[in-house]
């Protein structure tokens, strides 16, 4: 489980820095590099699909950590009944 949360992180840090927009200052004109993998959005629709699934986001920090714990263990749930490739 820890190297699902672990590589659901990397992949979120990745598409961060792979999604900022950077500015020409020469020509001011706005170049948006975009790199998206094909496990990257995979990930994203689960974790979304395993959201909706769900209560809202509770905005309390202690309820909130345990919210992100239960996705985390769904996320790892569905990963884990899925057959190798």
């Amino acid at each position: 489980m820890l190297e699902v949360v672990i590589l659901f992180i990397a992949l979120l840090f990745i598409a961060i820095i792979g999604m900022r927009s950077e500015v020409d200052q020469d020509s001011s004109k706005l170049n948006v590099s975009e790199q998206v993998s094909p496990e990257n959005t995979f990930l994203t629709q689960l974790q979304h699909k395993v959201e909706t699934s769900l209560q809202p986001r509770p905005s309390d920090a202690t309820l909130n950590r345990h919210y992100d714990a239960l996705i985390r263990a769904e996320l790892d749930a569905h990963l884990s009944s899925m057959p190798n490739s």
